[in-house]
């Protein structure tokens, strides 16, 4: 709603500052906002000469503020103050009456100022001091909001009674953010006297100097530990444990809020933690996400395919349950290299002694991942089948993955339903004969939302990620079942990164798999490659009229070279392990048409190169033979280039690909196929190549076509392609991609 005090302000600022290049000019709205919060404080840059004038109320400026002399209440009579308006500006803003924008401070200002003082917990003066100027510039708001609650509001205004001259001055509306659950490291740091002022609540951490300093002080019944006290006392109301009296003292009631917070949080039994008091790992529990990383546990997860030597080594240093993914690669370029479960590795881990729960995730790092039409169907039947492939036991729980800083507008938007789809295609029994459940693994908040929708049966807790929103200052979701906490070179010889898990015990894993058969995996997965090779160049043309066999050990062949029209076409076709580019290079062509159908955005691409043959009077059926190569491919992508070489001859390539063999032929895996077209002229003067293009459709269309016709003559004819190309895709003299 507008606010005509708001709009007064508005209009001030823009006629005051308008005329500096640094102003950003204000919409007169009467809406206060982020927007109209940095125009005060651009402002107050620009007032006191802040070499960078950003709006942005950073540690430069608020140590300007910490300068500047208090002000006190004004005789009517005296000099308007410029600082006066903007604090007069900045009350308007945050709900405070400060009468008008006069420059004179006096009372209708004063009692504003110690209205605000009062809501934000702070000494009520109505003196204009540095925090009067910090809280009222910052983005915080300090009344009760609707929806706020009032006991977490007690906490944050004690919070700035106490420790404002530390950590600034925090917001008090009663809701819960993560600079509120900073602050309590701010004020330990404060108790345990290493930071007298900090100036970026966002640059704490709870680091060696304290851990060091705090294991000098443990709290238990009846210790001397004031500060200490209110602070663990805080923290447990955070996390729901109760604790709704903050005095100084370790009451029993308080204990028994500690013994229940081990026991939840995983921490009854490890070492240093002593049932009812707080030490380091309980503290580190308590103020930060991951707690302690040096703390034991008893699980693991990891992208490393495992051998027999290191499941030995990792069940005896004392794992129980390993995480490992169904599908997929990890890193990128020449660092890339398979993560996805096969048979014998599972051999491995259970001859060990060791459980394994799955993990699906070939995604879920942004937002955009679940923006995909159908992304969740997808991915739970790729799951389900790879699950069963590899003989997961029936009610096995598999984690699907949300690997990213996802705030809550995304998860009501994106991420419940995604959810809801792979819970569609897991109650469908020809999906999920064995009934497998689902899992999530997540940030704390948005893993507690999914389960709320009842959409997950057990969480996988990305508490590692301590810069996720959803992690710090949310309680761990009572469905936990795993805990990452740290990443850590795990040895003795061979070492391999692994992720240190905490363990609730609600899944075990499964201990034993159903891999049956005599068909080891490295066959089972060369034949699914073969198989998908075959089946991708038939539907290019190249094995019409002459067979083209591939072994994957040899993954390479050079034809006999095709000469004739001037031109000679000499070209290479090899396999790879893996797919040779990235889903974000330019040119690619995402593919999946697994459920029959293609979708709306392939469709489009293909219509798109269509036209541009249509147009340039191409007699080709450019669309037909895509539509067969996507539903030969099934789940993947393509990517076409072309590139003019030195010596004047032109290389075409087409990259094809997929990671998810297994929804594509059964078997866990990754295969890419590349095909490069040399092109050479008998007479190097003949043509002159360039490396233009009007639009990319055009030069896709280009090598779309190219490659096609190519692939239709080079095996029946040894002459006669320079007349094809001149012929049929002459259009491109006007593209221009070469000339004559």
């Amino acid at each position: 709603m507008a606010d005509s005090f708001v709009l007064e302000a508005q209009k001030y600022l823009n006629g005051t500052y308008g005329h500096n290049s640094d102003w950003v000019h204000l919409d007169e709205n009467g809406m206060t906002g982020g927007l109209m919060m940095e125009g005060l404080v651009r402002a107050f840059q620009i007032e006191h000469e802040v070499p960078s004038v950003t709006g942005y109320l950073g540690p430069y400026t608020v140590n300007v503020m910490r300068s500047l002399n208090d002000i006190e209440k004004m005789d009517p009579s005296d000099e308007p103050s410029n600082d006066v308006k903007l604090i007069q500006c900045a009350l308007f803003c945050k709900g405070y009456h400060a009468g008008g924008i006069t420059g004179i401070y006096y009372t209708n200002g004063v009692n504003a100022v110690k209205q605000y003082q009062e809501d934000a917990g702070l000494k009520t003066s109505g003196v204009i001091d540095w925090k009067v100027w910090q809280g009222l510039f910052s983005m915080g708001w300090f009344q009760l909001v609707p929806g706020g609650d009032p006991t977490l509001r007690v906490i944050q205004r004690s919070i700035n009674a106490d420790w404002s001259s530390v950590i600034g001055v925090q917001p008090c509306e009663g809701v819960m953010s993560r600079n509120t659950a900073l602050s309590l490291i701010g004020c330990l740091q404060g108790a345990l006297n290493l930071q007298t002022w900090i100036p970026d609540l966002t640059s704490v951490v709870f680091g060696p100097a304290t851990q060091s300093a705090f294991s000098q002080h443990p709290l238990y019944e009846g210790c001397s530990e004031p500060a200490l006290v209110k602070i663990a006392k805080y923290a447990l109301y955070f996390y729901g444990f109760g604790q709704t009296e903050f005095s100084s003292t370790f009451t029993s009631g308080m204990r028994l809020n500690v013994v229940n917070f081990q026991k939840e949080y995983g921490l009854t039994g490890l070492d240093g933690v002593v049932s009812g008091q707080i030490h380091l790992t309980t503290m580190m529990s308590l103020l930060t996400s991951r707690g302690n990383p040096n703390r034991s546990c008893t699980g693991g997860d990891t992208s490393q395919i495992l051998s027999r030597q290191m499941c030995v080594n990792l069940k005896a240093a004392g794992y129980n349950v390993i995480g490992r993914y169904l599908t997929g690669t990890v890193g990128v370029g020449a660092a890339e290299r398979p993560k996805y479960l096969t048979p014998e590795e599972i051999g491995n881990i259970q001859d060990a002694g060791l459980s394994v729960f799955p993990i699906y995730q070939n995604g879920g790092y942004y937002a955009d991942y679940f923006k995909i039409s159908g992304r969740g169907s997808y991915d739970a039947v790729t799951a389900l089948r790879t699950a069963a492939v590899l003989g997961f036991p029936e009610e096995t729980v598999i984690y699907f993955a949300v690997d990213f800083d996802c705030m809550s507008y995304q998860t009501e938007s994106l991420i419940i339903p995604y959810f809801r789809q792979i819970a569609n295609a897991f109650r469908q029994a020809a999906f999920n004969p064995k009934n497998y459940k689902i899992g999530i693994y997540g940030p704390r908040e948005v893993c507690r939302q999914i389960s709320a929708e009842g959409l997950a049966e057990y969480s996988f807790v990305a508490d590692m990620s301590t810069g996720f929103s959803g992690n710090l200052g949310f309680p761990i979701p009572s469905n936990w079942a795993f805990d990452q906490f740290d990443e850590f070179t795990f040895g003795p010889s061979p070492a391999f990164p692994l992720d240190k898990v905490a363990v609730s015990g609600r899944d075990g894993g499964a201990r034993k798999n159903d891999v049956g058969g005599s068909v080891t995996t490295a066959e089972m997965l060369q034949e699914a490659r073969s198989k998908f090779t075959r089946r991708v160049l038939s539907a290019l043309g190249f094995t019409a009229r002459k067979r083209i066999d591939f072994e994957f050990e040899v993954g390479e062949q050079v034809l006999p070279p095709v000469s004739g029209g001037g031109l000679i076409v000499q070209a290479t076709i090899k396999e790879t392990a893996t797919v040779p580019f990235g889903e974000d290079d330019p040119g690619v062509i995402s593919i999946n048409t697994l459920n029959g159908e293609m979708e709306a955005g392939l469709s489009e691409t293909i219509s798109e190169i269509q036209e541009v043959s249509t147009e340039a009077a191409v007699d080709y059926d450019v669309s037909g033979t895509l539509t067969e190569v996507a539903y030969a491919v099934r789940s993947g992508a393509m990517k076409y280039s072309f590139a003019v070489n030195r010596d004047g001859s032109g290389t075409f390539s087409l990259s094809i690909g997929t990671d998810d063999l297994q929804s594509v032929e059964g078997v866990p895996g990754t295969i890419g196929i590349e095909i490069e077209l040399n092109i050479r002229f008998s007479d190097p003067t003949a043509y002159q190549w360039i490396k233009q293009s009007e639009t990319v459709v055009r030069v896709t269309a280009f090598v779309t076509l190219f490659f096609l016709g190519v692939a239709q003559v080079m095996p029946g004819i040894a002459a006669g392609i320079g007349n094809f190309l001149l012929e049929h895709l002459g259009f491109l003299i006007d593209v221009p991609v070469f000339r004559k």
